[in-house]
């Protein structure tokens, strides 16, 4: 039955013109996202635009290897470059020879059919069936795609595929029935499904490859943007432990120098004052030098109680944190050359939410001295060994770091102050004695000992817990 006010070879004269210009419309936006994969795709859209423009050319008096063999080979050939470009974008083996090698094959059984047998249905069928083949298996790349991407636009690239399968499938048993012409040209329905199906074909799969590499530049932004921002947030985090630290630090030395240094001028201040007493009735003169000592005795006392004031760091912000992502943080901001020498790090967990009440910066600056306290320490030339496991111990979180080395000294072991007691040579001790004193503000305790087997030290931050849940990691 024969569609009205329906021409197929101007249909086939517009389709090829659209597959010919929007792929390369979709190569010029492309821009910098163009890949090797997508040329490959474009070529293989501007054959089978030459394929629809020769068909669209067709008359009686053309030679039958351009009709047909030229023509169709333009056919076969766009396909399966559409299947190689698929194929290289989901890292697949490109198999140029084995598309070649389909495409002779297919080619070779058409003119057998033609020349050989002379015999129009085989021949038609046979071609709509290898073109409805070739576009199903591009539709089956472009869903693999959509699943490993979770492209939109795949998704409609496959979706626009099964419907020219689907409709070449549907001429082809037409044909073969015996309810189709074997003349493309004629004017009918089935020409008109064909035609509308090169028509979807040509411009929403052009629209998909071109939406597919947008959404990829898209994804690479926004990773971008998240890498970038997370860097900036690792190097806040890491200048906010940094003057944490240096608060800390100060802080610990100035009450370490008040308290050392408390004794030796109580004492001086006794001698003087009594030696003031023994002078008043031998030297007025004397007297008066006394009274300067003591008063200048009295200024450094005042000073360092000031220093110590004035240092105290401020009060901690407690709000829920996750202990995993503090951990995470903390690997984030070990110095490289420290990264470098430990020969491995590893974190394991018994709790999927390791969630606690306190201030993720404090918590970072304790798990980050115990690090680097690991790290520093360790015999020269050695690499360290450190293995960090969160866990949960009744209504309480553990974060257990242990490492291979030489372990505490007795010294540090046996001291209730730690303050100026170091594993480091060159250490002052006051790392330990601001981690005890964060974990003791978080209702927690700071523990170090030596491995019972296998040498090495244990540290083990205890802090009460806020909401656990658990599992394997």
């Amino acid at each position: 039955m024969n569609a009205p006010s329906f021409d197929p070879a101007t249909a086939y004269l517009a389709a090829g013109f659209l597959y010919v210009i929007m792929p390369m419309a979709a190569w010029v936006v492309m821009g910098k996202s163009r890949t090797v994969a997508a040329g490959v795709w474009c070529g293989g859209s501007f054959g089978l635009g030459l394929a629809s423009l020769l068909l669209s050319f067709r008359t009686p008096d053309m030679p039958g290897w351009m009709a047909f063999g030229v023509m169709n080979a333009f056919f076969y050939g766009g396909n399966l470059m559409h299947v190689v470009g698929l194929r290289m974008e989901l890292g697949q083996r490109s198999a140029w020879r084995t598309a070649l090698l389909a495409g002779v094959m297919i080619l070779a059984v058409q003119e057998f059919f033609r020349v050989g047998l002379d015999s129009p249905v085989l021949r038609l069928s046979w071609v709509l069936l290898a073109m409805g083949t070739l576009f199903a298996w591009t539709a089956w790349l472009a869903w693999q795609v959509h699943k490993k991407e979770d492209s939109s636009s795949a998704k409609w690239l496959a979706q626009v595929y099964v419907f020219g399968a689907v409709a070449t499938f549907v001429r082809a048993a037409r044909v073969l029935l015996g309810m189709s012409s074997t003349e493309p040209l004629e004017p009918n329905w089935d020409s008109v499904l064909t035609t509308s199906s090169l028509f979807v074909m040509s411009v929403f799969g052009s629209v998909a490859i071109l939406g597919l590499y947008l959404e990829r530049s898209t994804r690479r932004f926004v990773a971008n943007e998240v890498a970038m921002r997370s860097q900036q947030t690792s190097q806040l985090l890491g200048q906010q432990i940094a003057n944490l630290d240096r608060q800390r630090s100060m802080g610990e030395l100035a009450g370490a120098m008040a308290h050392e240094m408390a004794q030796p001028l109580t004492v001086v201040t006794v001698e003087l004052g009594l030696l003031r007493h023994e002078m008043r009735a031998v030297d007025d003169s004397r007297q008066s030098q006394v009274e300067q000592i003591l008063a200048h005795i009295e200024r450094i006392s005042n000073v360092l109680k000031g220093i110590r004031n004035f240092i105290r760091p401020a009060e901690p912000d407690f709000k829920p944190v996750n202990l995993l992502i503090v951990v995470q943080d903390v690997l984030q901001l070990l110095p490289a050359q420290e990264r470098q020498d430990a020969a491995d790090i590893q974190v394991r967990t018994d709790v999927l939410t390791p969630m606690v009440m306190g201030d993720s910066v404090q918590l970072s600056q304790v798990l980050l001295n115990v690090l680097r306290n690991a790290v520093q320490a360790q015999v020269p030339g050695k690499s360290v060994h450190i293995r960090i496991h969160v866990l949960a111990v009744d209504e309480r979180l553990q974060v257990v770091v242990e490492d291979d080395g030489p372990g505490f000294s007795a010294q540090l072991l046996g001291s209730n102050d730690v303050a100026f007691s170091s594993t480091k040579k060159d250490g002052m001790g006051i790392g330990l004695a601001i981690s005890r004193r964060i974990a003791v503000q978080h209702g927690g305790t700071l523990l170090w000992r030596n491995r019972a087997h296998g040498g090495g030290a244990q540290v083990v931050l205890d802090l009460p817990v806020w909401m656990v849940s658990k599992g394997k990691k």
